[in-house]
């Protein structure tokens, strides 16, 4: 029996919506029998599922999936119409809960407000309506340019509503990722904002934006978010705003409505594809069953309308009739204190974040008091936890009341196929399996599945309703990318291993580091030689070597009060060796001030590999801290 760190209260399980399900179709066993019987059979579970999230079909599916052409081929819900605006917004407002919030939001300055069902419904129509006038129509491609609050929540809907596709871009890109994504896209329509403030410090959007167009001569508007001050000649989001609204249009339930783009590790970012019925069906289950969201919840992630996770929460909360809390600016700022003030002010009851958040968060002095009574669920996503900063979450920061749901998946998959669920017990970073109607396994490169707690590559076996319809303008890199290893099923390139019922994410498959034919996943070696006080955070990659094929090599940052020499390298490198064995005795230590992160939070284990072999990078658009280049490069010098 597994000593977990967190069991579930009996008053959570009764009323969780997991619960709610199995007793309305009579499944017996609770969560992980439900996903047993899920993944057996996906169609069984998707039919009651959009129900249960009560998705508006305007004309029903003849069936619940096509997978005839096969899994990267399948239709989902064929022949249905709908709309997602009309499931997340309208459908509230006949059910009569139109002053309920859908939206609250919150800047750095402490301006804040609130956007309810009805308003938000209204609100979506007019620019939706101001859309058409700039002559976008079903199919035209809007991109997002914004920073997290109410204009790209409402701008999401406006486009769902007359079935244009919206293509999210992250707020701090520069003109050239803008650029890059704008031409791939064939955006018509670009809407930005003047400015946005992180840490109390303006930054300009409008004029990157305009730069990024003389590389996109597709796109034939500008919209711009401007305030009194603000000097733009484009076109206003107020005058977009006073159009005459739009209805909401009926379309096939896999039209498309989403362009999110993702960058590989080489070559240009990945477009993928969702549909107005996949990707609400699929993140309604993820935010009603795996993260309980209820009617009466506040949900807030942190991130930015760029990601995923935005969408994903916007859709998912409001078909749920929840409400969604957007902040504009950093969580730390004027101190570490903002973020716990940010959710008792709103009353938050479902907070989501990466776990490099934490990090951050638990290394501030003075200590902050644990998160508000009125958080239930606390969620993560987007890198594997370090068991210690795990506990500062559930612990520190959750005060032991709260599941930590871990999410693991990507936009290629629309959401997650793994999860946490807050009605089983749970192990810190542990995951409880696949998602419900997920049909996932873990194999090795012989296609077995490896021994309990040997990690191999998360496989998933039959289609789901978030799947990416393909990637945009390339059938042929969207089967080579998922389908090439393992024909017919889904390759996701997660490292991942199962553990007395649990599963755990180690990392990406094309980080794993082969040490004389052995392999080691990253987060492995990262967990040992964070285990020394004396360093905070630590990236392991795999260096080639003449003769083993790759060595280990570590970087560390300094924990605060430290500083890391030639005696701590020596320390380290033989806590990693006494941990995992000589075999995987690191060749070099390296002490940087700061590891390479994406904007969500991620670890660029890619740049560390390529700075230290002197190779090309690949696409570096979406990194937060582009000067740590130099300071890394020193570092390898001195």
């Amino acid at each position: 029996m597994n000593d977990h760190a967190w069991y579930p209260p009996p008053e959570l399980v009764e009323h969780s919506n997991i619960t709610a399900f199995c007793r309305r179709y009579g499944v017996d066993g609770g969560h992980r029998a439900l996903q047993a019987r899920s993944a057996a059979d996906p169609a069984w579970f998707w039919e009651r599922a959009v129900v249960d999230l009560g998705i508006v079909w305007h004309e029903p599916p003849r069936r619940v999936l096509d997978d005839s052409g096969g899994m990267a081929a399948t239709r989902w819900f064929p022949g249905a119409r709908t709309n997602l605006a009309d499931s997340c917004l309208e459908r509230h407002l006949r059910q009569g809960h139109g002053t309920a919030p859908a939206l609250r939001f919150e800047r750095e300055d402490g301006s804040r407000g609130v956007l309810t069902y009805a308003e938000t419904a209204a609100h979506s129509a007019r620019v939706a309506g101001g859309l058409r006038a700039l002559g976008v129509a079903e199919g035209d491609r809007v991109a997002c340019h914004l920073p997290p609050g109410a204009e790209a929540f409402v701008l999401l809907f406006a486009c769902a509503r007359i079935g244009a596709i919206l293509v999210p871009l992250f707020s701090g890109f520069g003109a050239g990722a803008i650029a890059l994504r704008l031409a791939d896209a064939g955006a018509k329509v670009l809407v930005t904002a003047a400015h946005t403030t992180r840490h109390g410090r303006r930054y300009a959007m409008a004029p990157v934006a305009r730069d990024a167009l003389r590389g996109a001569p597709a796109v034939r508007h500008l919209v711009v978010v401007a305030t009194a001050g603000d000097d733009t000649t484009a076109t206003s989001w107020d005058a977009l705003s006073a159009a005459d609204p739009a209805p909401v249009r009926s379309l096939p339930a896999d039209a498309p409505f989403l362009l999110l783009h993702t960058s590989g590790t080489t070559g240009r970012p990945k477009g993928a594809v969702h549909t107005h019925g996949g990707f609400p069906a699929q993140v309604g289950s993820e935010v009603r069953y795996h993260l309980d969201v209820h009617r009466q919840d506040v949900v807030c992630w942190v991130t930015d309308p760029g990601w995923i996770m935005f969408p994903l929460v916007a859709i998912g909360a409001t078909l749920a009739g929840a409400s969604v809390l957007a902040y504009e600016g950093a969580v730390d700022h004027p101190d570490a204190g903002r973020l716990w003030r940010l959710l008792a002010d709103h009353g938050v009851t479902v907070f989501g974040s990466s776990p490099s958040l934490s990090r951050a968060l638990m290394d501030r002095a003075p200590a902050v008091p644990a998160a508000p009574g009125s958080l239930r669920i606390l969620a993560s996503t987007g890198e594997p936890w370090t068991e210690e900063a795990w506990h500062w979450y559930s612990a520190s920061f959750g005060g032991k009341r709260c599941p930590v749901v871990n999410i693991c998946g990507g936009t290629e998959a629309g959401g997650s196929l793994l999860a946490s669920a807050p009605t089983v017990p749970q192990s810190p970073g542990g995951f409880a399996g696949p998602c419900l109607g997920i049909d996932a396994v873990i194999e090795d490169g012989t296609g077995a599945e490896p021994p309990e707690g040997v990690p191999g590559e998360l496989v998933v076996r039959r289609p789901w309703p978030g799947m990416t319809r393909g990637l945009w303008g390339s059938r042929d890199r969207f089967t080579e990318t998922y389908f090439a290893r393992r024909p017919g099923r889904w390759s996701h390139g997660d490292l991942v291993s199962r553990r007395g019922g649990e599963w755990f994410v180690h990392g990406r498959l094309d980080d794993v580091i082969k040490v004389a034919g052995k392999r080691l996943g990253p987060a492995e070696a990262e967990d040992a030689v964070v285990t020394d006080p004396a360093v905070a955070e630590a990236a392991a990659v795999g260096v080639p070597h003449p003769v083993k094929g790759e060595a280990l090599w570590c970087f560390a940052v300094a924990a605060p009060g430290h500083t890391l020499g030639p005696a701590d390298a020596d320390r380290i490198t033989a806590r990693v060796a006494d941990a995992l064995g000589p075999a995987f005795r690191p060749a070099r230590v390296v002490a940087v001030p700061e590891l390479p992160r994406t904007r969500n939070g991620k670890t660029v284990r890619r740049l560390l590999k390529a700075l230290a072999t002197g190779t090309d990078p690949g696409d570096l658009s979406t990194l937060a801290n582009p000067g740590c280049l130099d300071t890394i490069r020193a570092a390898l010098t001195a």
